[in-house]
């Protein structure tokens, strides 16, 4: 009982209904984009700074060539709710690394928190992503779920689904 193990870190396959598997993929409509959405700190906020989050951001760089990586977070481009938005509608893997909170009242109001704000589940619901293939979500209580009610799909990993990326990978810490 006392013991660790991967499962309680991570959900190996997920989906939270059928109709998540059997959507067919729709064509992509956009070239191949990488959106990138580092927060390594937050104005205001030093105790939610997150600097290996800029690591991260420079493992995908190795791996992604520049025509296809756009990169949110960085001196030269640093985040705001507005440019995430206007990327991810066109992105084919959008990766965030961040702060997350889930809101187990609320669901559409869980968020991942950006430079000048939350960026709330719902706005991202609103958008069209017709290209969207994966999130990655490197952020806090993305996959947590909520204790009161374990066998509902109300967090941040399962909205993103709802919201049109075909794949997630969230995390439980």
């Amino acid at each position: 009982m006392g013991l660790e193990s991967a499962s309680d870190y991570v959900i190996s396959s997920y989906t939270p209904t059928l109709d998540t598997l059997l959507t067919p993929t729709p064509p992509t409509t956009n070239d191949f984009k990488v959106v990138t959405i580092i927060q390594p700190d937050i104005p205001g906020k030093p105790h939610l700074s997150l600097p290996c989050t800029r690591k991260e951001l420079q493992k995908i760089e190795q791996k992604v060539p520049s025509q296809y990586l756009v990169r949110l977070g960085t001196a030269q481009e640093p985040t705001s709710i507005e440019k995430v938005l206007s990327n991810l509608s066109s992105a084919s893997i959008a990766h965030f690394a961040c702060h997350g909170v889930q809101n187990s009242q609320n669901p559409l109001d869980s968020a991942l928190l950006l430079g000048d704000g939350d960026l709330k589940i719902s706005k991202i619901m609103q958008l069209s992503m017709p290209s969207a293939s994966l999130a990655f979500l490197s952020a806090c209580q993305t996959a947590a779920g909520d204790r009161e009610i374990p066998d509902e799909a109300m967090h941040i990993a399962a909205t993103m689904l709802f919201a049109g990326f075909r794949g997630v990978v969230g995390t439980m810490w």
